[in-house]
């Protein structure tokens, strides 16, 4: 007699999360088993993909899972949190640079010759799909971008930030021909060195200089909107512990600054939106932080909680990350445990992305 089904039982391997499913592809190397896989049931088939299926052949091991994208020219590096990797061409991206991600879409700026005016578009890398948007005089030279929406809609607003002995804040929205640049002077010190990407939270834009300051602005009202909060976390001096690089993210409508020193420490701390103070943190809950020069930003954890994945590899080839558990560097599938990053690799020139 047939054994009855098990509903339940059913149910519990089909809910299985994603992340899990993606370890599991890491043990296979028959594809008979890998199809025979795509037929338990229909949530493992969106997850174990046919390869014909897709010209993006990083899609078997889980879209969910965020890649650091990292190039070499017009081959990109595509890093997996579990230890893949994979290797893509993209002549569109040769001479290009990635200054912001997100929705799985790129924002990349053209031109290497500072005495020229420089494209800037958005690309996805998935569908190949290019959108571009009103070159950048070579005069406007601005550190880092941010968009806040999907480029396919009309109402996305793509911001730029440059500052030296006075800020300088490109806004362009779907529509415009040509961006709105606003300089504003400074009445207190706000660094050029603004090492994270703005960030988009209530409609307005908030960047981190890399003493612990914070510019906020109202792309709509730049000029009169401008403000500087927060208390100062950092003080420039030659030492170890000096700042190596900081980031800022949201995460549920609040803002985290990220600090990291050249000997490895890691700092994290919480705006409070009420008083702009900034209050240290000492654990992420099930939280994971994604860090990168062109993209940053957090998620829940499903089987990796509690940790900061930096542009860091170890044995130029696995993903590093710095857990709050331990207060040391870890990378999964290696057996190694450091309160520094000396020996390991850190990728400037790295985006973040999510294939959706």
């Amino acid at each position: 007699m047939a054994e009855a089904f098990d509903e339940e039982l059913y149910d519990l391997w089909a809910n299985l999360p994603s992340e899990i499913l993606s370890l599991i592809q890491t043990y296979i190397t028959r594809e008979k088993d890998y199809n025979i896989l795509r037929f338990i049931c229909k949530s493992w088939r969106c997850i174990f993909v046919l390869h014909r299926q897709s010209p993006f052949p990083i899609d078997r091991f889980g879209l969910r899972s965020p890649l650091l994208m990292s190039s070499q020219g017009s081959r990109y590096n595509f890093f997996h949190p579990l230890h893949h990797t994979y290797y893509m061409q993209f002549p569109e991206l040769s001479d290009e640079k990635i200054v912001y991600s997100k929705d799985g879409w790129l924002l990349v700026k053209s031109g290497i010759v500072h005495m020229e005016d420089k494209q800037i578009f958005f690309f996805n890398p998935l569908t190949k799909m290019r959108i571009d948007l009103p070159d950048l005089t070579y005069y406007h030279r601005f550190a880092k971008f941010s968009f806040s929406g999907l480029p396919t809609s009309n109402d996305y607003v793509v911001v730029g930030i440059a500052s030296t002995l006075w800020v300088e804040i490109g806004v362009i929205k779907f529509g415009m021909d040509n961006w709105q640049v606003d300089e504003i002077s400074l009445e207190e010190r706000y660094s050029y060195h603004v090492s994270s990407n703005p960030v988009f939270m209530d409609g307005c834009c908030y960047c981190l200089d890399v003493n612990g300051k914070v510019g906020i602005f109202d792309p709509n009202d730049v000029i009169n909107s401008w403000k500087i909060v927060g208390n100062t976390l950092w003080r420039p001096r030659w030492s170890r512990d000096s700042l190596f690089q900081n980031f800022m993210v949201e995460s549920d409508e609040a803002l985290l600054a990220i600090f990291l020193t050249n000997d490895g420490r890691v700092y994290v701390y919480k705006l409070d939106q009420l008083k702009f103070d900034w209050i240290k943190v000492e654990d992420l809950d099930e939280k994971v932080i994604y860090l990168s020069n062109a993209s940053s930003w957090v998620e829940k954890g499903i089987i990796s909680k509690n940790k900061i994945y930096f542009p860091l590899l170890y044995d130029d080839k696995a993903l590093v990350f710095y857990s709050l558990n331990t207060r040391r560097y870890h990378s999964n599938g290696y057996d190694f445990s450091r309160n520094n990053f000396y020996d390991m690799k850190y990728l400037p020139h790295s985006s973040w992305i999510k294939i959706m």
